[in-house]
């Protein structure tokens, strides 16, 4: 059944918003886009007389230009973009209601079986939200880490160099740490830290390296440490059994770092390493 000719005139009415969006995405991307719209299911679960009486401008001038703009604005981060294009794979995004009482946002992005879809409750509220939705939160990730947690180990990759040249300055020795034994602790760190793992772990590679460096100017410490640990290698593990926040041990040329939990990182500055030499 056709739309009541007020919808359609709105629809008509706001449409150049809705090509300037494709336009947005377009420049942002490289490719074309398409959005998709149920104005049928739409306008049946949504009785807000701005849905009723503003349809297009409702859709194609605050909505449809809101997700142009959060693409645009958040794929200037190039992993944000690289990560998007694959993940939508078949170009479309789909606005449509969703009715599951679960659902207590009023805009969330999903992906879905190759398609980018925009949620929202019938109730249309807080339009803005589409415009200011992390992209980053919501789009798949290869490997273990999720996708702001890469960013943020991106963001943080300085961090870690700086450290770990200052320890090299002191000791001669070419110091790294394990990216693999991250990404296996990463499972183990409590949710609301693992967005922030970059931030955690430079810190905490900082405050390690901080140590090596200033227990390392005693030249018999030095000598002692560049004969346990010929590898230079910082290796993380996850033992929740273990008594202490953080413990070192020397084991097969590596030095490996043991957490319980994400607390009182600073102890790795201090922690007196020399008895284990």
């Amino acid at each position: 059944m056709p739309l009541p000719l007020s919808q359609r005139k709105s629809l008509r009415d706001n449409e150049e918003h809705l090509k300037n969006a494709h336009e947005t995405i377009k420049s942002a991307l490289g490719v074309d886009w398409t959005f998709e719209f149920d104005f049928d299911l739409i306008t049946s679960k949504c009785k807000d007389t701005y849905v009723q009486e503003s349809l297009g401008e409702c859709f194609y001038k605050e909505v449809a230009t809101s997700v142009a703009e959060c693409i645009a604005e958040q794929t200037k981060d190039e992993m944000i973009k690289e990560a998007l294009l694959e993940a939508n794979t078949n170009q479309k995004i789909i606005v449509a209601p969703n009715e599951d009482k679960k659902f207590t946002q009023y805009w969330a992005y999903e992906f879905v079986n190759g398609d980018l879809r925009v949620h929202f409750r019938p109730s249309i509220a807080n339009i803005s939200d589409v415009k200011y939705f992390k992209l980053a939160s919501v789009i798949p990730s290869p490997g273990v880490f999720s996708l702001p947690a890469r960013i943020n180990l991106k963001e943080n990759a300085e961090k870690f160099t700086e450290a770990l040249e200052k320890a090299k300055e002191v000791t001669k020795m070419d110091w790294s740490y394990d990216e693999s034994s991250l990404e296996t602790v990463y499972p183990n760190i409590e949710p609301t830290y693992q967005e922030r793992i970059g931030d955690i772990f430079s810190e905490i590679v900082t405050n390690i390296c901080y140590n090596l460096a200033t227990r390392s100017a005693d030249a018999m410490v030095l000598e002692a440490l560049q004969e346990i640990a010929p590898n230079a290698k910082i290796v993380f593990k996850f033992d929740s059994k273990q008594s202490d926040y953080w413990v070192w041990k020397f084991v097969g040329g590596d030095l490996v770092v043991s957490f319980k939990s994400i607390c009182n990182t600073g102890d790795n500055s201090y922690l007196d390493f020399e008895k284990l030499l």
